[in-house]
């Protein structure tokens, strides 16, 4: 079985299994993977020496993150699985990194300006885009019990700053689908949905103007 796995969430993460192999492909720069995620996806079969009609499943992250990113994923994904007919299953985000971790945990990753992503695992779990500096207060409030996950290093520091202590949140991508294969818990490609869990730029700059009488609201 040939399992192509795309995550642009953040950057651009290609992974390729085949049988008991893996080709990665990793590259953090937001920038590429508009451009070069087709020429990675080329690269990760060629070392594979596999053509694209010999992929099997195709799992794709739908969000949240760089907008951009997720529409390129999952636009590549849904071509792919039109022309080889390979099942797509998807995931958020949040899940790959909660994979299999206890409950009262909290999870924050990299968002957009100041913003950022946070997940609150516990009885009453909830995801949503909130200003770090306000959480960061709301932490200290509410969620002192709590651990605290992050994606990144500079999340890390940003919370270390304020003496809140966090770890970095472990990447279970190929886990996480490895299970959700072993189930058959895909989905059908015209369902396929991604999770923004914000406005986007241009909607907030529009609001924005809206605001200050700049232009109407002719909705």
């Amino acid at each position: 079985m040939n399992t192509l796995i795309l995550d642009c969430s953040a950057g651009m993460n290609i992974h390729l299994l085949c049988e008991e192999k893996i080709y990665s492909h990793c590259d953090y720069n937001q920038k590429k993977h508009t451009d070069e995620l087709l020429l990675a996806v080329d690269k990760v079969l060629n070392e594979a020496n596999i053509s694209v009609k010999e992929i099997d499943k195709i799992c794709v992250c739908i969000g949240p993150g760089s907008f951009t990113g997720i529409r390129v994923a999952v636009s590549i994904a849904k071509g792919l699985s039109i022309g080889t007919g390979a099942r797509i299953y998807t995931c958020s985000n949040f899940d790959i990194y909660s994979y299999k971790n206890h409950k009262n945990i909290i999870y924050i990753l990299e968002g957009f300006s100041t913003n950022v992503y946070v997940r609150i695992d516990d009885d009453n779990q909830k995801d949503f885009c909130v200003d770090i500096n306000s959480f960061i207060d709301e932490i200290k409030s509410k969620y002192k019990d709590y651990k605290i996950l992050v994606q990144s290093e500079k999340l890390q520091n940003t919370l270390k700053n304020s003496e809140i202590l966090s770890k970095i949140a472990e990447n279970n991508i190929i886990l996480y689908f490895k299970d959700k294969i072993q189930t058959d818990n895909y989905t059908i490609i015209n369902q396929i949905s991604p999770i923004y869990l914000r406005a986007s730029q241009a909607e907030l700059e529009r609001e924005e103007k809206i605001k200050k009488g700049l232009i109407n609201d002719d909705k």
